[in-house]
């Protein structure tokens, strides 16, 4: 009896087992295990590459000449001969305004000249004559200042009246506002009848952009950095990569007392005036020689909490290496810290791996 029970007993040891080493259901195990997802990427080697010491900046860009036009005498616009966009010359007309009552006031004053001129010439033949009598003792020492008074007065008389005249001309000629400078017209906001003023109305400006300024602004800390004299590249968005060649000119000697920044002024040649006032640029001023910098491409680079990482492979695994960063050179960005030349990072799904994630590196 109790040999059958031994022989009963040793299948179904045998039964639990093939279960243990095989992973069987009794125990809540798979039948086969998976097989990590392995990830193919393609790397890149850490290199230096020759970067200019340049300070990055941003700014603006307004005309490198500006005339503000506005009227110098009060009256009614009769004309306007330009429009936003159009190509002036120094002395061209822009504004013209009615010239009737300008001309009735200057043949008046001329009126008032002529008999001015005619009663001088009166006082001093009065004058002369009395000079001759007081000289033969005919006339009293009165009589006589009284000619010299009446001269001087006659004399005063034709001045005041030659001046106006003077006076009534310029209005005359203010009444056609020109141009002061060659440029571009920009901001018209005068039509025909308006009235206008000398009061600070402005009509137009003419924007001179042959040359133009990129105003930026240095902070205190840069400040010994820069001086006149420096290069400087300049793009805007609208031109893509396109650079334009600038050179520092003006630097403010004080700081704006808000910001606690100092304006400059970076003077840029264009003249096929593609860069316009109000355009947002961006600045890189050459502030030294080239020096070695070590580079990782852009794609490597992943961040997390505001920290960046690169990937690093280990064999047939990555490990993730945290990076400090510096400026961007094309496609590339400066590695300042975590990395060493020659080093290869993953620079593909990157966004898809982890530490320690088994990889193929792709040929």
């Amino acid at each position: 009896m109790k040999r059958k029970w031994k022989l009963w007993l040793i299948p179904v040891v045998a039964v639990l087992a093939f279960g243990v080493i095989k992973g069987d259901s009794l125990w809540g195990k798979s039948e086969t295990r998976q097989d990590l997802p392995v990830q193919t990427v393609a790397t890149r080697a850490v290199a230096k590459v020759k970067v200019e010491n340049a300070l990055a900046l941003t700014g603006s860009i307004e005309a490198y000449h500006q005339a503000v036009i506005s009227a110098k005498v009060s009256g009614r616009v009769s004309k306007v001969t330009v429009e936003n966009g159009d190509q002036v010359a120094a002395g061209q007309p822009l504004v013209l305004l009615e010239t009737q009552d300008f001309v009735n006031t200057l043949a008046m004053h001329q009126a008032a000249l002529k008999k001015a001129e005619t009663g001088l010439t009166t006082a001093r033949a009065d004058f002369q004559r009395y000079q001759e009598l007081h000289k033969q003792g005919a006339i009293s020492q009165k009589e006589f200042e009284g000619a010299e008074a009446a001269l001087k007065i006659a004399e005063a008389d034709a001045s005041s009246a030659a001046a106006a005249v003077a006076s009534a001309q310029e209005a005359l000629q203010n009444a056609t506002i020109s141009s002061p400078i060659s440029g571009l017209v920009a901001n018209r906001n005068v039509t025909t009848g308006q009235m206008v003023s000398p009061q600070g109305q402005t009509l137009m400006t003419i924007e001179d952009i042959s040359v133009v300024y990129v105003v930026v602004n240095i902070e205190q800390k840069d400040l010994a950095k820069v001086k006149p004299g420096l290069k400087a590249d300049v793009t805007v968005d609208a031109y893509g990569d396109k650079k334009f060649n600038g050179v520092v000119e003006v630097i403010n000697p004080v700081a704006n007392k808000g910001a606690r920044v100092f304006e400059t002024k970076i003077k840029v040649d264009n003249p096929q005036k593609l860069l316009k006032p109000g355009m947002f640029a961006k600045v890189q001023v050459k502030t030294g020689e080239a020096v070695d910098t070590l580079t990782v491409p852009q794609a490597a680079l992943t961040t997390k909490q505001g920290m960046y990482f690169v990937f690093v492979p280990e064999g047939n695994k990555v490990k993730r290496v945290q990076v400090e960063i510096g400026q961007i050179i094309d496609q590339s960005v400066e590695i300042k810290k975590g990395l060493t030349e020659g080093q290869q990072v993953v620079i593909t799904n990157v966004n898809k791996l982890k530490d320690q994630d088994l990889v193929k590196i792709a040929n």
